[in-house]
């Protein structure tokens, strides 16, 4: 819910934004970039040749 939309709010304005902590994944998610969205919830996406970000899902978020 809201929790999403001002990740998305803040991924789109800023996304160095300290609370999203955007990195960029490895393996088999090489290529995709995630947003955290709440301590549980995170925002894969995809950087677009256009410089654009492209969701991908909303995901929870486990540490092992």
């Amino acid at each position: 819910g809201k929790k999403i939309v001002k990740a998305l709010d803040l991924l789109d304005a800023n996304e160095k934004t300290p609370s999203l902590q955007v990195h960029q994944l490895s393996g088999e998610l090489a290529g995709v970039w995630s947003a955290r969205a709440s301590k549980g919830l995170r925002i894969p996406f995809e950087r677009t040749a256009s410089g654009r970000k492209m969701m991908l899902t909303c995901t929870n978020h486990y540490n092992d």
